[in-house]
């Protein structure tokens, strides 16, 4: 089974090829300005004539869902659900946090994963390992404020992804925070977290995130030009009364 991985929910996103349970390869995306449009459909195409494969040899397409960029989580999914369209493979949207989980290391059981909401707040979710030592989401994600939240934790408490910089400097905990090699979500780990999913008939995937049709970016608030958008919309149906 080979799945194509899919992550763009950050500055530095990345494609990778997986099958029958190892990484074949995966490429960095061009990281000046979030060139992601630019560069995806390219390093997809590099990367399978890599390795001799065509578009039509993937069985799955993976992509992160968010939290994250608004406009990096709107190109890899547009990218992937164009390319199950055309190639009538199986997509699936995966959970952005849940690839940053699977970045700890063997000997963490629960922790947290932060990003930066902006207006000094998080988005921040609780993940642990279950039974299989796969991880899963312990609490559904939310945004909290940064002084909430660390005002929250405890010494014990682990601390990954890319909003770790945004309370780094406040917080002066190094014990809460894992290695900055583990922060950011990778599409090879998108790809894996795809073949367990997958295979799983427990693995509570929403349907929404099987079907390209209906799934879409987990933003938990609106961007800023969509909330201006909406703010002049109220104020123009206001004044037309």
């Amino acid at each position: 089974m080979l799945i194509l991985g899919i992550e763009t929910s950050g500055l530095e996103g990345s494609v990778a090829l997986r099958s029958n349970g190892a990484c074949l390869g995966e490429r960095q995306l061009n990281r000046v300005g979030r060139r992601h449009a630019q560069s995806l459909v390219l390093e997809i195409n590099e990367l399978l004539n890599a390795h001799s494969f065509s578009p039509q040899d993937v069985h799955i397409v993976a992509v992160s869902r968010g939290p994250g960029s608004f406009t990096g989580l709107r190109v890899g999914m547009t990218c992937a659900k164009t390319f199950a369209y055309a190639t009538r493979c199986r997509y699936l949207a995966v959970d952005t946090f849940l690839a940053v989980a699977n970045n700890a290391p063997d000997s963490v059981d629960r922790l947290f994963v932060i990003e930066d909401a902006q207006r000094d707040e998080l988005f921040a979710g609780e993940y642990v390992r279950d039974g299989s030592r796969h991880w899963k989401q312990a609490s559904p994600i939310r945004i909290i404020s940064v002084d909430e939240f660390c005002r929250m934790r405890t010494d014990c408490d682990v601390v990954t992804g890319p909003g770790v910089l945004k309370i780094d400097a406040g917080i002066h905990r190094s014990s809460w925070l894992i290695d900055e090699s583990f922060r950011l979500a990778r599409a090879s780990v998108i790809a894996q977290i795809a073949s367990i999913q997958m295979i799983s008939d427990s693995s509570g995937i929403d349907s929404a995130d099987e079907d390209f049709w209906r799934s879409s970016p987990f933003y938990l608030r609106l961007s800023a030009a969509e909330e201006k958008r909406v703010a002049s919309d109220k104020r123009d149906s206001s004044d037309g009364k």
